[in-house]
């Protein structure tokens, strides 16, 4: 071991519990391989670095000298090595670096827990590669418990792997697949608040410790879960007197994060942590680990620049790391909430960091290396060419770097933000704020940014929820987010009182705010070392007061967040558009600018959270009222029918069609993938309605009153005769299916335009008519030409549709009387239930009596029509002269009612068949179901303006004359003219 320990590069795979992280960094100095050197050893988080330092303390104390072992943070990388073992986090050291302090005074670099590929190891190895070809006397080990150590052996030129078994006791893996059918799980009560308001396997985690807790002997137990809120959650809805709940998350201070380290004497600790505490972090007493196996991780898409934040599967040596937390002091359980053959199917390792986030903070640090060709920098494994090309135009955006050559180099800005060591915007909204003159608020906008995502609470019951939405309201500032967290820190550094209260009474999070104000302390430390600026204690800006600091921000927030400019689309179900990409996107539900009602045409925003799909909108306009009127159809019914099979065609009910009739437009609102399906589906409705709106006819004969066949006209707009038959052809064909009650009017005529030209127009069969000998019955069809009608008959005959064959055959013109205009037009009611005297008052109310079954609509019709046609000139075939529809009651509603339409050449005919029904009842009903009706009678007088104005004073005559008939007819006139052929309506 003493000779593979001189190696240059060595990798250590030491199992969880053999002392790799506190006992070689102890050998290393004993045994004076490290020399007069330091010996480093980088973890992943702050925590981790500064419990490991304080252990190592403790068991070599009395065995050095002071300060021999120490802790480094984030901020103090322009210190020097001045202690012989140093624990720090891999930024800390690569920081140190990128300040052109160099790693002179060191020995030994030991990087712990490489398995987590972390963005600051990556960077951090392979500026150690590079470094190790100049200093023959410097040492790398690269350590883990479960890291890929091939990939690491192949990047260091093939060096050696060592493998150290644990001392770890037996851990015992349960597998949970279902929480909620397991019979040993079921016998704790569901006592948590509200179970729906969180996600359904934190509801499993909490219900598992609980049942550990009652059941298992003493030990702690050790929670993951994915978020801070989560964790909180838990902490909260878990509550047992003989245990004492424990948070352990990133968001909290390192005060609050050393809580988990106490002991609790005849209490069982309870722990709900993020992943944080998967590896490095001995926990005494830990003896129970519950797994769910998940974890939040924030994804970078660079071909849309969305941050996609969702949960995910872990990898199956993250899953290990969490079991062997409950080895470490004793024998202990892990309980995993899924299958084994769910473990199997996981990823062996974790997917490296560089390759999931945002590259502008690492091509920054990589330009600070002195590698003015990002593309070639030798990574561990490299991340897809556009997100490093994404990070450089926007290092560009910001000042950062230049481009000479092809290559690129830090300006002073960028050197500027090296030293910073945070997020690249984040520093220049810092360093233009202290430009301007605000440096106290330049800092804590850069702070509250960093961990916005978490200080507004909104977790618990609906109700919980809607209370914070009200409180949130009161502190929310006009100008936007950024506005209302500066707001809120002000608020709350100003409080005199007690600030957890104060956090409390407005849904803030009180831990989230000190982890803001300890940002803010490192950053104000960072600053007066490495750029010796001083931030003052006092503000600039006053949320309450505009004044000139509110344009002075927004520009600077503008001048940072280039990239990020959205124009409003004139909808708020549209949202906005974001310029560099055109994607459509909206505002989160928790913007601040809702709550004022606002929709500014402009917005600048810090990120784009993803969201389940993109929707975007498409505008299809110049199309002429009527066509709008006939896409739209009677009360909408074509629309609905349009967006219900556009829903069903594309599996998504957000999709939505609108008509704007003042602007002559339909809108379509879809997302990336469906918005041309849409658009094709929507478009082809629209000129199918246009082909007949061009080509709709009416049919006319042209001597109705004589003996035989009369001839044909087909009358189109202005009267135009677009066609005169006068022979026997045919120009109308009738439909027949065998389920015509089901059949979709507009997807048949669509079939029919498809397959021939020309459709004047379509009569559908009244509904609710038919005979039982016209069931089959769908309608007729007339076209321009005979020859139209012709091919219908050959091509449509037989064909499939909605499950049955149509049959179509021709309509002689000798039988095609059809109801020619103007029609004659009556609605009939009657009674469902008798007259029960019912009042109101003194007198009292009958029982209330059963409803009484009438007569069916089918029977009512076919009554009326008997009743009817004995007054029509042709019995046989009633269906010529007249047709009745018959409309089941409402609801609420005591009345059948019924529309009888007659052949407007039967006028006397139809009044007398109206004069019997009024006051009778029908055969099937009751005598208390007597008929009402209400006569509609339409006529139409067309002539040019000159013959009108000689029959004027004729036509009004007539008109008086109606009005000392019999029932004192009530009518109405219009009149209308039409260039170039003038009409007049009555």
């Amino acid at each position: 071991m003493f000779a593979n320990l001189q190696c240059s590069v060595m990798i250590l795979i030491g199992e969880t519990g053999s002392g790799k992280s506190t006992q070689l960094v102890q050998y290393l100095a004993d045994s004076g391989l490290a020399a007069n050197g330091s010996i480093v050893c980088t973890q992943p988080r702050k925590i981790a670095a500064i419990t490991l330092a304080r252990r190592v303390d403790e068991e070599s104390n009395g065995c050095y000298a002071d300060n021999f072992v120490s802790s480094c943070s984030t901020f103090s990388g322009s210190r020097g090595f001045s202690s012989e073992i140093i624990f720090g986090t891999d930024s800390y050291l690569l920081h140190h670096c990128m300040n052109d302090t160099g790693l002179d005074g060191v020995s030994y670099i030991i990087v712990d827990e490489a398995h987590e590929r972390s963005l600051n190891t990556d960077l951090l190895l392979a500026l150690i590669k590079k470094e190790l070809l100049d200093r023959v006397d410097l040492r790398l080990i690269i350590m883990s418990a479960t890291a890929d150590a091939n990939r690491l052996a192949e990047y260091f030129y093939g060096c050696q792997t060592f493998h150290v078994k644990g001392r770890n006791f037996p851990v015992e893996i349960k597998y949970i697949p279902d929480v909620s059918v397991d019979a040993s799980f079921n016998t704790v009560p569901n006592s948590l608040n509200d179970a729906c308001a969180t996600a359904s396997y934190v509801n499993d985690v909490v219900r598992v410790v609980s049942v550990i807790h009652k059941n298992e002997e003493e030990g702690a137990i050790l929670a993951f879960l994915t978020s801070q809120l989560e964790v909180e959650w838990a902490c909260e809805n878990f509550s047992d007197a003989s245990a004492v709940v424990l948070p352990m998350h990133g968001k909290l201070s390192h005060v609050e994060q050393s809580r988990v380290f106490n002991s609790y004497p005849g209490k069982r600790k309870v722990i709900f942590c993020t992943n944080m505490a998967e590896t490095s972090l001995t926990i005494k007493e830990v003896k129970y680990v519950v797994d769910p196996g998940l974890a939040k991780e924030s994804r970078f898409v660079p071909s849309s620049g969305l941050n996609v934040l969702k949960v995910n599967w872990i990898s199956q040596s993250s899953a290990n790391q969490r079991a062997g937390r409950a080895g470490r002091t004793g024998a202990g359980k892990c309980y995993r909430l899924y299958s084994e053959s769910h473990f199997r199917m996981m990823e062996v390792h974790q997917e490296p960091e560089i390759r999931k986030v945002h590259l502008g903070t690492a091509v920054l640090r990589i330009l600070a290396l002195g590698v003015r060709d990002a593309q070639n920098f030798e990574f561990v494994d490299a991340p897809n060419p556009e997100a490093i090309n994404m990070a450089l135009k926007n290092l560009e955006q910001l000042g950062a770097v230049k481009c000479k050559c092809n290559l690129f180099e830090l300006t002073d800005t960028g050197r500027y933000l090296v030293k910073l060591g945070i997020e690249p915007r984040l520093g220049k909204i810092m360093l233009d704020c202290f430009d301007s003159g605000l440096r106290k608020e330049g800092v804590i906008l850069a702070a509250v940014m960093a961990n916005s995502s978490s200080i507004f609470c909104r977790v618990g019951t609906n109700e919980e929820k809607h209370k914070a939405d009200l409180q949130k309201v009161r502190l929310c500032h006009q100008d936007g987010d950024l506005f209302t967290l500066l707001a809120v820190y002000k608020k709350w550094e100003d409080g005199n009182g007690n600030r957890n209260m104060w956090c409390w009474q407005n849904s803030i999070n009180a831990k989230t705010m000190r982890k803001c104000q300890e940002t803010i302390s490192e950053l104000e430390n960072c600053l007066k070392h490495e750029l010796n600026i001083i931030v003052p204690s006092y503000w600039c800006w006053n949320p309450e007061v505009p004044s000139m600091h509110d344009k002075l921000l927004k520009r600077i927030i503008l001048s940072s967040l280039t990239g990020n400019l959205a124009m409003f689309l004139g909808h708020e179900k549209f949202g906005y558009q974001v310029i560099s990409t055109d994607q459509a996107v909206n505002l989160h539900p928790s913007c601040s600018l809702l709550n004022y009602g606002s929709k500014p045409e402009w917005v600048v925003f810090t990120e784009i959270l993803s969201i389940p799909n993109q929707y975007l909108i498409k505008v299809i306009s110049g199309l002429g009222h009527n066509l709008l009127r006939r896409f739209c159809g009677k009360y909408g019914q074509n629309q609905h029918r349009i967006i219900s099979h556009l829903k069903e065609e594309c599996r998504d009910d957000r999709i939505t069609v609108e008509i704007n009739f003042k602007n002559n437009e339909v809108v379509l609102f879809a997302t990336r993938q469906d918005i041309e399906k849409v658009f094709c589906i929507v478009n082809g409705a629209l000129e199918c309605e246009a082909k007949m709106l061009r080509n709709e006819c009416l049919e006319r004969r042209l001597f109705p009153g004589r003996p035989g066949s009369s001839p044909l006209a087909l009358f189109g707009s202005g009267a135009e005769i677009k066609h005169l038959e006068l022979g026997k052809r045919y120009l109308t064909v009738e439909v027949l299916h065998q389920n015509a009650h089901d059949i979709n009017d507009k997807e048949l005529i669509f079939l029919v335009g498809s397959l021939i030209p020309g459709v004047a127009n379509f009569h559908k069969s009244a509904g609710n008519f038919r005979m039982a000998s016209d069931e089959t019955k769908w309608g007729k069809l007339t076209f321009l030409k005979p020859e139209d009608a012709e091919e219908a008959v050959l091509k449509l005959n037989g064909i499939e549709f909605h499950g049955s064959s149509l049959k179509v055959v021709p309509v002689c013109s000798s039988d095609n009387r059809g109801l020619p205009f103007p029609a004659v037009r009556a609605r009939l009611s009657w009674p469902c239930n008798p007259s029960r005297g019912r009042a109101f008052g003194t007198r009292l109310l009958r029982p209330r009596e059963a409803p009484i079954i009438g007569p069916s609509v089918s029977a009512c019709e076919e009554a009326l029509i008997r009743e009817i046609s004995s007054f029509m000139p042709n019995k046989s075939f009633p269906g010529q002269n007249f047709r009745v529809e018959v409309f089941p009651p409402e609801e609420n509603n005591s009345m059948m009612r019924a529309t009888i339409t007659f052949d407007g050449s039967l006028h006397r005919e139809a009044a007398r068949a109206l004069d019997h029904l009024e006051g009778s009842f029908l055969p099937c009903c009751q005598p208390w179901q007597m008929i009402r009706c209400k006569h509609v009678f339409h006529s139409t007088l067309s002539c040019p303006l000159h013959v009108y104005n000689v029959i004027s004073q004729e036509v009004n005559s007539l008109l008086e004359s109606f009005r000392s008939q019999k029932d004192s007819i009530k009518f109405g006139t219009r009149l209308n003219f039409w260039p170039p052929h003038p009409k007049h309506h009555h």
